[in-house]
């Protein structure tokens, strides 16, 4: 081999290796200006739309079509176009691409004989070049145009696969993005319908309490409104012996002696002290009933504090006593020592009143007995909450946590209290489990670490884990 062919052979590998270069330096061109606009962007149709100016920098081309290619060969959609005529040709494009989608260079449409198109600037088209694009959940496909007969040649083609291999692997993950987006906003709408149902049972509870608390503070008021009246009488009496006294110029032993009879001065003072106690103590059960309702009705469930079990069960059972006192009286078994855990008390109290209220209604025509029983250890403390009503089916155990069932007639539950209560005690790192026999009664079993890890999490009752009858 003569030295000219050497270095001819040697110009052409140069040549080669330079067009090479050429093209990777292009291509990463089209990769970084890509990049920067999934940075920058957050709507898909926009993202693609831009794909076209990134593209038409290293490929000259007059037109581009993006459509989307639907499942079953249902005609195809167009989801963006660079010009506004583009609907008209979505059929013929479907026809020419059929049945392979695969990569095409065609030179000149006028050719074919199923190219019929009568928009003038589609007839002014010639060469087209179009190629699969595909993502992790759809499929499309790119068409792009020239006026020029021939226009796309094997290094456009090469530009073009690379380009779209790299379009669809970053839309891919641009629709993953997205789809993560739109799952945190399902998420936060999931957790607000539950806030609202949550709240809705609780102001429920409320309204089922209403009529029987009503009459639990009627009582007490009607008895310091009907002592104010005999107070008032004594006071009055008092200020006639006031006056009795004054009118006596001079006051003797047996004067003062007998207005004191007169006035029966020692059973008015005697009758005063008891009127004022009866009425304080009437008074007390108004603000205890007041305050109860005030704890549970409050809104903010997610204060965190040191919460006195005994306490807080006395407090909801005055709450719930307008229900409870004509069903059954209440055994109460409590530990010896108090027992304090960290919680919040506002939602344990809605578990406590859901369950006093399930035994309540649960207890039939026969001496009702509704049994509370705490105990601690050093770790947790343990609630149990037993009826002898009429129990539960074997067969309905394993569902009466969950979410909207219930067992009492239309219109008399939303099957959300026991729901809301599991979701509450697992929020506390706790357990309810229930123990039941048709017609001998029920026990709900209840476990509270006494320092458990608490979170912002909203309450979620629709997330709740499974808890398996033992």
């Amino acid at each position: 081999m003569s030295n000219n062919e050497i270095l001819l052979e040697k110009l052409h590998l140069l040549q080669v290796h330079n067009l090479a270069l050429e093209e990777n330096r292009a291509f990463n061109s089209l990769i970084l200006n890509g990049l920067d606009i999934i940075l920058k962007n957050d709507n898909t149709e926009t993202l693609l739309t831009e794909f076209f100016d990134i593209l038409h920098q290293a490929i000259a081309f007059s037109a581009a079509i993006l459509i989307k290619i639907n499942p079953k060969d249902v005609m195809a959609t167009l989801i963006t176009a660079s010009h506004p005529n583009s609907d008209a040709i979505i059929t013929q494009l479907e026809v020419l691409n059929r049945p392979d989608r695969n990569i095409k260079n065609i030179f000149n449409l006028h050719q074919l004989p199923n190219w019929q198109v009568t928009d003038p600037f589609w007839h002014s088209q010639y060469a087209m070049l179009t190629t699969p694009v595909n993502t992790s959940t759809e499929s499309y496909q790119l068409y792009i145009f020239s006026e020029k007969i021939g226009a796309f040649n094997q290094h456009d083609i090469t530009l073009m696969q690379r380009f779209v291999s790299f379009a669809g692997n970053t839309i891919s993950q641009f629709e993953k993005r997205n789809l993560l987006v739109k799952q945190k906003e399902m998420e936060e709408k999931q957790n607000n319908i539950e806030q609202v149902l949550i709240n809705s049972e609780k102001m429920a509870s409320l309204g089922q309490m209403a009529a029987g608390v009503a009459h639990e503070i009627n009582n007490p008021l009607s008895y310091i409104v009907s002592n104010i009246q005999n107070l008032a009488y004594n006071l009055e009496q008092f200020s006639h012996f006031i006056n009795a006294l004054k009118t006596e110029s001079v006051i003797t032993q047996q004067t003062l002696a007998d207005l004191l009879q007169h006035f029966q001065f020692d059973e008015l003072q005697s009758d005063s002290s008891d009127i004022i106690a009866e009425m304080t103590e009437g008074a007390d059960r108004v603000k205890e009933i007041v305050q109860g309702l005030r704890q549970f009705a409050h809104p903010d469930q997610t204060k965190i504090g040191d919460i006195n079990i005994t306490e807080l069960i006395d407090n909801t059972l005055r709450v719930a006593w307008s229900e409870i006192k004509y069903s059954a009286k209440v055994e109460k078994h409590y530990n010896t020592e108090p027992i304090i855990i960290t919680g919040r008390s506002t939602q344990l109290s809605q578990v406590f009143l859901n369950l006093f209220f399930n035994a309540a209604q649960a207890i039939c025509d026969k001496a009702g007995v509704i049994t509370i029983t705490t105990k601690a250890d050093k770790k947790n403390a343990y609630i149990t909450i037993a009826d002898n009503g009429s129990g539960i089916k074997e067969d309905k155990l394993n569902k009466i946590f969950d979410p909207f069932y219930t067992t009492k007639p239309i219109g008399q539950g939303t099957g959300l209290g026991l729901a809301i209560s599991k979701a509450i005690i697992e929020q506390h790192s706790g357990q309810i489990r229930v123990e039941s026999q048709l017609n001998q009664g029920t026990i709900f079993n209840i476990t509270l670490p006494k320092k458990p890890i608490l979170t912002d999490d909203a309450l979620s009752i629709l997330n709740a884990k499974k808890i398996a009858k033992e």
